[in-house]
């Protein structure tokens, strides 16, 4: 008993070490990556190895990682990444397997160094002081913002164009018993089914009650609130600037007024809530919150990461997000109608609206 117990702590020493870890062929790219990074080489001279970032301390977390290596085993032993060219086609779903383990376990194995308690916050740089004192406020996870710190960032367009693909599938789609769709652009509804009377205009992503369909057209209703005094725009909440739609003159004499009405009290604003039906192009359509979300938020991991860790998605109000994101926009790739789009979802996930829509 005593023997194995010796063998078994002598084979771990010896698998948990950086030696160990290149020891493979298959991980010179990722070692030269880890001898470039400051967790290699800095001015205070302290080294993390690869174990202190990819091996739990505690036993149980431990002994399962070390089975789930296994799979790293087989790996190295068939040559899955065994030259740079195959490793950077597999970077990205290796670095998205880490990721999803370390927010899994919020960043148990970064915390084993680095704590929030032990952090002189206010003698750090502007922009990690700024960003630590969000994340203590925000309970964030370190991965959250520090990916690509030690290993290179994988190309992340393929995570849109995965999106993409599977958003393309839902497209005109509309299921039984569907009772919400949402449009992909910002596109024209009209009054009638028969296409010719328009109402104005409603906003990507936004999501409309799915009443039944005529052809190629689908019977929607639009529903938000109006500000008084302000007849032109319905918006999805009360006091809150997230753009349901424009309205015409034909619109703002269909649009029927519930009877509820809503004073802020921050504005002095009155408000009141209304409804209005039309009809859309199927084919412009999705009935996928799923699809929808998805794609919308890899847009937003891939462009809104390219300067700076992209902001959480409740790290700003509802109103608050129209200026954030009207600021950052410039700077991505984004076309007029994905930009629509990420802003409606920004919005009905800010900090005060929750994704309840």
């Amino acid at each position: 008993m005593l023997a194995g117990v010796v063998a078994y702590h002598l084979i771990a020493d010896a698998m948990d070490t950086s030696a160990f870890c290149v020891s493979c062929h298959s991980m010179s790219v990722p070692e030269r990556e880890y001898q470039r990074s400051v967790h290699y080489q800095n001015p205070s001279g302290v080294r993390a190895e690869c174990p202190d970032c990819h091996v739990p301390r505690q036993f149980g977390p431990y002994a399962w990682a070390k089975i789930v290596a296994a799979r790293d085993l087989w790996g190295a032993l068939t040559g899955t990444i065994d030259t740079p060219e195959k490793y950077n086609a597999k970077r990205l779903e290796l670095a998205q397997r880490v990721w999803a383990r370390m927010e899994s376990v919020d960043s148990r194995e970064c915390r084993a160094c680095h704590t929030f308690d032990a952090m002189n916050v206010a003698a750090q740089v502007a922009n990690a002081k700024l960003q630590h004192s969000r994340a203590i406020t925000k309970g964030d996870t370190c991965i959250s913002c520090h990916k690509g710190l030690v290993h290179s960032m994988p190309d992340m367009g393929p995570l849109t164009e995965v999106a993409r693909a599977e958003l393309a599938k839902s497209i005109g789609v509309i299921p039984e018993k569907t009772t919400v769709v949402h449009p992909l652009t910002t596109d024209v509804y009209f009054l009638s089914a028969d296409g010719e009377t328009r109402g104005g205009r409603v906003m990507a992503g936004i999501g409309l009650d799915y009443l039944g369909r005529q052809g190629d057209l689908a019977h929607v209703r639009l529903k938000g609130w109006r500000q008084e005094g302000v007849d032109n725009v319905l918006y999805a909440e009360a006091g809150k600037r997230i753009l349901v739609g424009s309205l015409n003159d034909e619109a703002r004499e269909a649009l029927v007024i519930t009877g509820r009405r809503v004073t802020v009290a921050d504005t002095g604003q009155t408000w009141a809530e209304g409804t209005l039906e039309g009809w859309l192009p199927v084919a412009n359509l999705t009935a996928s919150d799923t699809a929808l979300w998805g794609f919308t938020s890899a847009l937003y991991s891939v462009n809104c990461a390219i300067c700076h860790a992209a902001p959480h998605v409740n790290e700003y109000d509802a109103n608050q997000w129209m200026g954030q994101f009207k600021a950052m926009v410039e700077s991505t790739s984004l076309d007029k109608d994905e930009r629509s789009l990420v802003q409606t979802w920004l919005q009905l996930n800010a900090s005060d609206t929750g994704g309840h829509h």
